[in-house]
């Protein structure tokens, strides 16, 4: 992949710059000047989320960057925001979703949908002046919100899935957070006094007179029902008896009809359960005035967490949290239980990303061959674990400088043979203050001897020896040209 132009405008002013394909040095005379920041540009028109610098806002300026892909085609990409950017080539335009769509982007552009190598590709192939030459980035941070992962891009390239323990693993690191803000909360309530102004029976006692209440109105609503099925029922049948027309004979012998009127006891029994209904009524009314006057001063003790000052405030929390059962004990159990069992998952991803694998072999012997170069170790002094070491602090200076530049150009050589296209090697600021020009010298010449045939895009204030390096020189800005005519972008 080339990178073939830029195009930046901020306001009233533009800048178009073009790229050489082989060797390109942005250049100043002097610091602070832009170097980075068009660095960063390329960065962001790529369609990564790149903090900006001081002196421009991204989300602001208007980018157009042209790259030219390893199967010959052209491809502008255009970015006005932070959270979008249009995507042509020939009759193709589409418009992505930052960040979210960023991988479907740039698998169009890396010849790769694989989702751990795209979230790790820039890590390879970007020197950050301020992480990038200072982290042997194995994993960590590569700029802003962007991170780096070994095992990751091993697991990629070699084609190995742990989708399902990573996901496993995310959950017990979900849980793991919460289990351990829950041990905090449980300390600073077992180290509330107890003698204190805070009544820590009050709540519980309200609690339980409530459940108390709402227990019994649910009790007198249910009696209140089956009244009012009794009464139903009678009247029913009080009905039916009196339509029924039945003649009853007294003991004199005189024929009177039945009505409801006249059947003995029945009416009685209904005004029974009628009045029994409204003295159920009248107990129903009294437990749920009770039950909202508790509401309303719960209600009201909860609004000292918005109103009162902000003693109040915390004896207000205070006074939920000692409510809250809480056991230190159990939940250090717990959070032991997590811990254990996430370590069990991460040493199975690692096994498996790590073990019988080719890529980890061919990674190895090509940081080898460059630390050898750079003077930096060899096969005796270095091991295939320290691939995934994460112990830096026996490395300083230009030995870690030299080290972070021997991994990345293996990472790079990886990957090329896999995606089968050539990736541009981007290095902001690569002479460190330990590094001398004799250091300087060896890297160069890796990267004119085994990349030539990639685009080199270096930041610095100072020159580099290539056999045909194309300079673009800063002055004073970088964006410094006023704008001429939108209409020609």
């Amino acid at each position: 992949m080339l990178i073939k132009s830029i195009y930046i405008r901020d306001g009233l002013f533009e800048r178009n710059i073009s790229f050489g394909t082989n060797a390109n040095l942005i250049y100043s005379e002097k610091n602070s000047c832009g170097k980075t920041t068009l660095v960063r540009f390329i960065l962001y028109a790529l369609g990564y989320s790149i903090p900006s610098t001081k002196k421009i806002k991204f989300e602001k300026c208007f980018v157009k960057v042209q790259l030219v892909l390893d199967n010959r085609k052209c491809v502008y990409l255009t970015r006005e925001s932070n959270s979008t950017i249009s995507f042509i080539c020939g009759n193709e335009e589409k418009i992505y979703v930052l960040p979210e769509q960023i991988r479907e982007l740039h698998s169009k552009i890396f010849n790769t949908e694989n989702e751990e190598i795209l979230n790790n590709l820039l890590g390879t192939f970007y020197f950050d002046q301020e992480k990038g030459w200072t982290l042997l980035i194995n994993r960590g941070v590569v700029i802003g919100s962007i991170h780096f992962n070994i095992d990751e891009l091993v697991r990629g390239i070699s084609g190995k899935d742990c989708s399902g323990l990573i996901l496993k693993e995310k959950k017990l690191v979900a849980d793991l957070s919460k289990y351990k803000q829950m041990f905090s909360i449980a300390q600073y309530r077992d180290s509330i006094n107890e003698d204190s102004l805070i009544d820590d029976t009050y709540q519980e006692k309200t609690d339980i007179e409530l459940e108390q209440l709402r227990m019994k109105q649910s009790s007198i609503r249910r009696e209140i029902s089956r009244v009012n099925q009794s009464i139903s029922g009678n009247k029913k049948f009080q009905e039916f008896v009196a339509d029924m027309k039945l003649l009853v004979r007294t003991d004199e012998g005189q024929c009177i009809t039945v009505t409801k009127d006249n059947i003995v006891g029945l009416n009685d029994a209904i005004d029974l359960l009628i009045a029994k209904k409204k003295m159920l009524s009248c107990e129903l009314a009294a437990v749920v005035s009770k039950i909202e006057k508790i509401q309303r001063e719960q209600e009201k003790e909860n609004d000292q967490l918005s109103f009162f000052e902000s003693d109040s405030v915390a004896a207000a929390f205070d006074k939920r949290i000692v409510s809250i059962p809480m056991n230190q004990i159990v939940i250090k159990k717990e959070i032991e239980k997590i811990e254990k069992e996430l370590k069990s998952v991460r040493d199975e991803i690692a096994k498996i990303s790590r073990s019988d694998n080719a890529v980890v072999l061919s990674l190895y012997q090509t940081i080898v061959k460059y630390a050898k170069e750079l003077g930096i170790g060899d096969a005796e002094s270095i091991t295939k674990k320290y691939l995934f070491t994460s112990n830096l602090k026996e490395l300083t200076g230009a030995v870690l400088h030299k080290t972070v530049f021997a991994f990345k150009m293996a990472y790079i050589v990886e990957l090329e043979k896999h995606l089968q296209i050539k990736l541009p090697i981007i290095l902001d600021s690569p002479r460190g203050k330990e590094v001398d020009q004799e250091n300087i010298d060896l890297m160069m010449n890796i990267l004119k001897r085994d990349f030539s045939e990639n685009q080199i895009i270096i930041a610095s204030i100072y020159c580099y020896s290539f056999p045909e390096i194309h300079e673009i020189e800063l002055k004073e800005n970088l964006i410094d040209q006023l704008v001429v005519n939108k209409e020609d972008i």
